[in-house]
């Protein structure tokens, strides 16, 4: 970019010379500082001056035939501008949308082939800023597309590359530039204007790193045409690119309650399970050795009994030998029993284990009666947590666990027990990864793609943990074959 000198016209667009402008009031300010400010104040008032030249060309129905197509759903709501979606919707509308003229509710004279800011230029361009006309330009010749975030400069701008075409662009942006960190994925519409590259539309969220498998079946399908992923081919494919940033997005902003399964990979549901028994002694003769890790007089320790010594009480787990997901755990606690009197219950977190207990006690107690079972789902059981206050006990078994884990002996231990959990990562079979594993999808591009993705998600994830070490993902990459970190 060419220096401005002191006696030439300041290039913030105030008409005097540069020595009597921003040179005194800014000191050294850059001239892409000063240019970014000028097309700033070129393009103030442009979104509410095509809102309202939209409505005179389209009609009333804009914005609700519009948001129909953006939502990619038959059954959308309505539009609102309270809508999270509008930093991406509005730029869409303007410099992308184009109604379905076998469909469409708007004025059939508006059914051009243009778009709302290609109209705009063509009727009214010759009389508005030559600045904001070439911005208007660019946001048009822009597509929508996915980029990885290489770098940031809090409050400057960041670096950010194509997804689809690996093309680096430097941006300059201000605000957004605070909320995101290299690694982050952006669904933008990047205009490049001179020397200038600038959002005009942005995702509401920065997607996390391991949320890309959307974004590679897209390119994949693109892939298969001949040729390269050029701007002209990323606004054919502008609504295919929508479906993936609604894909992706919308779990964000509305996050729903996680699926839960125990490690057996069953459903989780509370069931609890209650017999009327004959003897607590007969009872827990019985099953005494569904405990793998105590003996039957170890248990006992804990009993309680009348005054005749007889037993009324005892709790024991249910457990087994080994477990399906996690191969370095020794046993699986399958569930709680309780007696209580002539009272048993068991507690377990599956449908599956429920049946399992009751075939148990057919077999070793066929004398039980029983009674019912209650079942709690797992929103249930939140919500009931949340709406009460912890018991002083609770409180205390809390204030015990922190102290507990604050210890170096025991940090040392989970720090260890994750870089196990890790290492058997590697050769897990990962949904994401299509069923397989680490190890077997890093040996395709779009595999090592989706694992970088994830190593980098965990990496974030330990980092907030200061007692784990951040050379587990090191020794991750390394068994992977990935030898330092990359930004994807």
């Amino acid at each position: 970019m060419n220096k401005t000198g002191r006696n030439d016209p300041c290039p913030c667009g105030s008409g005097k010379k540069y020595k009597h402008c921003c040179a005194n009031a800014q000191g050294a300010a850059p001239p892409e500082d000063l240019q970014w400010r000028r097309v700033r104040r070129a393009i103030e008032n442009m979104a509410a001056t095509l809102l309202r030249y939209g409505q005179e060309r389209y009609g009333p129905a804009l914005l609700d035939e519009a948001w129909y197509l953006f939502s990619l759903t038959e059954d959308a709501e309505p539009f609102s501008p309270e809508t999270q979606h509008m930093p991406v919707f509005m730029p869409w509308l303007f410099f992308d949308w184009l109604p379905d003229p076998r469909d469409a509710d708007v004025n059939p004279a508006a059914l051009d082939g243009l778009t709302l800011a290609q109209a705009y230029l063509r009727d009214r361009g010759r009389r508005i800023d030559p600045l904001l006309g070439e911005y208007l330009q660019a946001c048009c010749e822009a597509p929508f597309s996915f980029y990885d975030v290489v770098s940031v400069r809090p409050g400057s701008g960041f670096v950010a590359r194509d997804i689809f075409n690996g093309t680096e662009i430097d941006v300059s942006e201000r605000s957004a530039s605070t909320q995101m960190q290299a690694g982050d994925i952006l669904f933008a519409k990047i205009a490049c204007l001179r020397d200038l590259a600038l959002l005009e539309g942005l995702s509401p969220v920065c997607i996390p790193p391991d949320r890309r498998e959307p974004i590679l079946f897209v390119r994949k399908r693109m892939a298969r045409k001949k040729g390269p992923i050029t701007p002209d081919r990323l606004r054919e494919w502008g609504l295919e690119l929508l479906g993936a940033y609604h894909e992706i997005v919308e779990p964000i902003l509305n996050p729903r309650l996680p699926v839960l399964q125990n490690t057996d990979g069953d459903p989780f549901v509370q069931h609890t399970l209650v017999y009327d028994i004959e003897s607590p002694q007969a009872a827990f003769d019985a099953l005494a050795d569904l405990c793998i890790v105590a003996s039957p007089d170890e248990l006992l320790e804990d009993a309680t009994r009348d005054d005749d010594g007889r037993l009324t009480g005892i709790a024991f787990d249910w457990q087994k030998a080994g477990n399906k997901k996690h191969k370095s755990w020794s046993n699986t606690v399958m569930g709680r029993i309780a007696i209580d009197g002539t009272r048993l219950s068991a507690e377990v977190n599956s449908e599956k284990r429920a049946t399992q207990f009751r075939g148990i006690m057919s077999a070793r107690l066929p004398g039980a009666r029983y009674r019912t079972t209650s079942i709690q789902s797992t929103e249930a059981m939140l919500a009931e947590a949340a709406s009460r206050s912890p018991t002083t006990g609770e409180r205390q078994a809390a204030k015990e666990a922190e102290d507990l884990s604050a210890l170096p002996e025991v940090q040392a231990l989970l720090a260890e027990e994750m870089r196990r959990h890790y290492r058997e990562w590697l050769d897990m079979k990962i949904p994401l990864l299509g069923n397989k594993t680490p190890r077997q999808a890093v040996r395709s591009r779009d595999g090592r793609e989706l694992v970088e993705g994830m190593l980098l998600q965990i990496e974030r994830q330990i980092e907030q943990q200061p007692q784990l070490d951040p050379a587990i993902v090191r020794e991750m990459r390394e068994s992977l074959g990935l030898q330092q970190a990359r930004l994807l």
